[in-house]
């Protein structure tokens, strides 16, 4: 008989940005990111060592009793062991450990056994599913009359010594109390000494770079929102206006479940320890590719700003790049990051990830079924520093969900085969909101016109790259590059237009919005021609058009759809400055 442990933590991200506030997102995250590992630092590590339990987290071992780790990263992990008790003493301590630390962190947990290590876990994964639609109390329980924190609503506590030092240095220095898991974070930010060292920012930062560049903790007061002083005198309006924003990126990978269904398949004959030892480089394996994906898109910005701000650096100090790392867990990350670098830095990401992933899985030396890469879809949120983080976190989780639609709609919802490519979906807010993505889209990026028909105006998600794959779909015209073309090939007098035909058509004026689109063609005279081209290419019936009657199942319904609010948005947060160096050549696409 094998009996196996699963632990999973839940709705990490909103977890993160409850207070928010800054500094405790980052403690937050510094905390969850030290929870799981396979290291001696670790909280798992601690937990196993004063329980006195066996085990091969830190070094491999083949004492009987011991217990085997499948996986251990991200918030997870998954152990076996060939007796009941092991496990027992571990979940006992473990949960009383998390309970305590994370009092209101959701998480699920199941103790199962199986004739084989396979039926354990399979049975584990039931249980887990189970477990997350079980009701559980959060503690410390809030009676109607006790004291409550104001920006979480939970019940209030007093601040520790440590607590009382680290909120010195927020902006809510005459709170004398806070709710029970802020007032962990704060603990976490005055012991780990987070304004100087942190190990999440670490898996974020090149190598070669550790400890010459640091990351803000004050958006306001530390976070560079343009570029050098030199750059931001020449600023023109729209672009003053556009650097007082910043973007949340989150990206997820694609393909996992697939990958674990052909990894479980190859597998399946193997004895017991190859079945548990194939997991678990498989874990550490994605973890490796989603930490090298995130060091070269970092090393992408830090070039960029560096080409920007060379005249102006001091070489005795820090170089503060602009963004700050929140979750790197399994196979996605989360960040700030100026506005006009967001969009580079997110595509960096899941071009390097494909490279990376592609190249960790040939190492595992498992026939994976023909699949030898991962991808990534994500989204990316622009909107003002001064929003709410949680309400950002849920739109940007939303745009995250519409790029991987597009990245399922290429081989389909049932596709067991075949991992499809990179996307990513971008939206702007202007106000804080808490309305749903659909909501806002309807409302912002939805106008009727005079024969009641509705003109989308825009698609919101690209893909990265394109392929032949997605050529021979015919979705072309959802590829990030062609939108870039026509970013490029649109004189600045021609962007207004496109501008103006926007205005337009937030009033339901499609014919006033086509008349300044055809003057803009036929004053364009020498860029006439690559302006018609990139907008070929756009347009699902390769016609000069600027909209078209979307054959997709999505909007079968007849309306209309343009690529127009799309193209506005990248070209209000294009780059100031263009780099040159040799990591941004090799992201270009």
């Amino acid at each position: 008989m094998t009996y196996a442990y699963l632990f999973e933590a839940k709705s990490i991200q909103q977890y993160l940005f409850s207070s928010g506030k800054l500094k405790d997102v980052i403690s937050a995250s510094e905390r969850l990111d030290r929870l799981i590992d396979n290291d001696h630092t670790s909280v798992l590590s601690h937990v196993l060592k004063q329980a006195n339990l066996t085990s091969d987290l830190l070094e491999s071992t083949d004492e009987k009793d011991a217990i085997h780790f499948l996986r251990c990263k991200g918030g997870a992990f998954y152990a076996t062991c060939s007796e009941e008790l092991p496990l027992k003493a571990l979940r006992s301590l473990w949960t009383l450990t998390v309970t305590q630390l994370f009092p209101s962190m959701v998480f699920t947990d199941a103790l199962t056994q199986g004739d084989s290590l396979q039926q354990a876990i399979d049975s584990g994964h039931k249980s887990l599913a189970a477990d997350r639609n079980a009701p559980k109390l959060s503690l410390p329980y809030a009676p109607s009359i006790a004291a409550r924190y104001p920006r979480t609503g939970k019940a209030a506590v007093p601040l520790s010594k440590l607590a009382i030092a680290a909120t010195g240095s927020f902006d809510d220095k005459e709170i004398n109390s806070v709710d029970i898991d802020t007032e962990r974070h704060r603990q976490a930010y005055q012991s780990f000494n987070l304004r100087e060292d942190a190990a999440l920012q670490d898996r974020f930062t090149p190598m070669h770079l550790q400890g010459q560049i640091k990351y803000p903790i004050d958006f306001e007061k530390e976070f560079k929102f343009e570029g050098s002083a030199k750059a931001k005198q020449s600023l023109s309006k729209q672009q003053s206006e556009a650097i007082k924003d910043m973007a949340l990126i989150h990206v997820d990978g694609n393909g996992l479940g697939i990958l674990l269904m052909k990894l479980k398949t190859a597998l399946q004959d193997h004895d017991e320890q190859s079945y548990r030892q194939a997991f678990r480089r498989f874990s550490d394996a994605l973890n490796k590719a989603t930490v090298t994906a995130a060091r070269e898109a970092t090393l992408w910005l830090y070039e960029h700003v560096l080409s920007e701000e060379s005249s102006e650096l001091n070489s005795k100090d820090k170089f503060t790049l602009p963004m700050r790392p929140i979750v790197l867990g399994g196979d996605d990350i989360t960040l700030f990051c100026r506005a006009d670098l967001a969009m580079q830095y997110a595509r960096t990401f899941c071009i390097a990830f494909k490279k990376s992933s592609a190249d960790e899985l040939k190492n595992l030396n498992v026939d994976l079924g023909g699949i030898d890469h991962l991808t990534a879809s994500g989204g990316v949120l622009f909107h003002k520093a001064s929003h709410p983080f949680i309400q950002s976190h849920d739109l940007v989780e939303k745009l995250c969900s519409k790029a991987k639609v597009l990245t399922k709609s290429l081989f389909g919802l049932n596709n067991t085969d075949k991992v499809g490519p990179a996307a990513l979906a971008f939206y702007r807010v202007s106000n804080a909101t808490k309305q749903d993505l659909n909501v806002l889209l309807e409302q912002g990026e939805t106008v009727s016109l005079d024969d009641q028909q509705k003109l989308h105006l825009g698609q919101g998600a690209y893909f990265v790259e394109n392929d032949s794959n997605i050529n021979g779909k015919g979705l072309s015209h959802q590829v990030l590059a062609n939108l870039d073309n026509l970013m490029d090939a649109s004189s600045k007098p021609q962007m207004s237009r496109f501008r103006q035909m926007a205005t337009e058509l937030s009033e339901g004026n499609l014919v006033e919005a086509n008349r300044i689109f055809h003057r803009g063609l036929s004053l364009a005279e020498r860029e006439a021609h690559v302006l018609n081209e990139a907008l070929s290419t756009l347009n699902p019936t390769q016609k000069i058009d600027w909209y078209w009657k979307n054959p997709s199942q999505e909007n079968s319904d007849g309306h209309l759809t343009t690529m127009l609010k799309d193209l506005l948005i990248l070209d209000h947060y294009k780059p100031l400055v263009i780099s040159q160096q040799p990591a941004a050549k090799e992201a270009a696409l």
